[in-house]
């Protein structure tokens, strides 16, 4: 291993991911160790930290426009990625570059040896790229913050050795129960990891029967917990494509589509808010004419994205039955006279109910495969499916063909950030 060196960008990516996913931990001392070997980088810059079962992505957005719009200097940790590898790491509007990418592995790969000789298991593939990232935060020059999305759960995942300024938890619903456990409150928990002593937490939509847990758990770690609650926002209009919203006293556009989307506006709000209490160099430039641009310029690809308009096709990469609801809630406003999905969902999703809540929601279902292993199988898939129009169609190039050729008002593709990125990758954006 300590004879490897990679050559170029691609053949670093083309190894790492093929490293192995998961493995067993009951801490976090072996990533603390790997970060000691690079002098610690994880605590040279300051941070936000973003957990939930969906909406990290969207909340990691909105709050990078409004900060970027204040003139602050950003980078984002997110995953998985959508069009290239190199977009998990970002620094304002700019990857990281394919040669700071190449430096830093092969800077992570001399220490194997090392790792090895301290009795230490090798890095999988998301605690690779976390150091990487960390290491290239540390790095930059004027850096403001960090904005880093938790890979899974939250306690013992790889990033959670930052001692952010503030903590965000966006939503919680059943997701990788066989890895966070099998109940909200389990789940909660595992989220509920990434709270630190004297800390703040932020909370989006939450259950209310979770808000308990949240409330304790603050208490015993001496941290502030701060609710999102809807109950505070006049919803003045809910298009298709924006909505318009009165949030302490303000009007607000958020131009992202699907009603969704108001619930990670108003939790990037308050996480700004509570940004503003921390230190003066934040509400110096945070008011309501930044809030306002943000919002209104915020993007994020592979949500409800619409990639052409002749045929109108739409890409999200909802992946467990809640993301698939937010859509389906999206696609029942449309007054379109015929709806078209197109589906590809990973094999280890809760494939029978989330067909179930799609196909109720369209006039006609494609069934695909993306290219990816994860991808379930089409004979497994299909046989969830009762709807009275399925066309089945092997593969994500043929299928997009189809939708070109064979045009309805709308055509959506989802189930899978597997599927939107291949589709994204074929077909240019607007």
């Amino acid at each position: 291993m300590n004879n490897i060196k990679f050559k170029n960008a691609k053949e670093f990516i083309d190894w790492v991911e093929h490293q192995k996913r998961f493995s067993p931990k009951v801490s976090l001392d072996k990533m603390r160790f790997y970060l000691s070997l690079f002098d610690n980088p994880h605590e040279k810059f300051k941070s936000i930290h973003i957990t939930g079962t969906n909406g990290k992505g969207s909340t990691v957005a909105f709050l990078k426009s409004v900060l970027r719009s204040a003139g602050f200097n950003v980078a984002t940790f997110t995953s998985p990625y959508i069009t290239c590898f190199n977009e998990r790491i970002c620094y304002n509007e700019n990857y990281i570059s394919d040669v700071d990418l190449l430096n830093i592995a092969n800077l992570i790969i001399e220490k194997y040896e090392l790792i090895k000789e301290n009795g230490y298991d090798l890095p999988t593939f998301f605690e690779f790229i976390t150091i990487l990232a960390f290491i290239y935060y540390s790095k930059l020059e004027n850096l403001d913050i960090v904005l880093v999305e938790v890979g899974m759960g939250g306690r013992l995942d790889a990033t959670n050795v930052i001692t952010p300024l503030v903590s965000v938890i966006t939503n919680v619903t059943l997701e990788h129960t066989q890895i966070l456990g099998d109940t909200l409150e389990k789940i909660a928990k595992e989220k509920l990891g990434i709270v630190k002593t004297n800390s703040i937490l932020v909370s989006g939509n939450i259950d209310k029967s979770l808000i308990s847990i949240f409330d304790e758990t603050c208490k015993d770690k001496s941290s502030k917990h701060i609710k999102s609650l809807l109950t505070e926002v006049e919803i003045l209009k809910k298009d298709i494509y924006l909505s318009e919203i009165i949030l302490d006293g303000r009007k607000y556009i958020i131009n992202l589509p699907g009603n969704h989307q108001i619930d990670n506006a108003i939790c990037a709000y308050n996480v700004l808010e509570t940004l503003k209490t921390v230190d003066k160099k934040w509400n110096a430039k945070l008011n309501y004419e930044i809030y306002s641009k943000g919002f209104k310029n915020v993007f994020w690809q592979g949500r409800l994205e619409i990639i052409s308009d002749d045929p109108l096709i739409v890409i999200d990469g909802c992946h467990n039955i809640d993301g698939v609801k937010r859509v389906t809630e999206f696609v029942k406003q449309l007054d379109y006279s015929f709806k078209r999905a197109i589906i590809s969902i990973s094999a280890d999703k809760e494939l029978e109910t989330m067909v179930k809540e799609i196909e109720d929601s369209f006039d006609e279902i494609i069934i695909t495969k993306y290219s990816y292993q994860r991808s379930s199988d089409i004979e497994t898939l299909s046989s969830f499916i009762k709807h009275k129009k399925v066309i089945i169609i092997p593969n994500v190039v043929d299928a997009l063909s189809y939708v070109k050729n064979n045009n309805v008002p709308i055509s959506i593709f989802l189930g899978s950030l597997y599927l939107v990125s291949e589709v994204r990758n074929i077909v240019k954006p607007l």
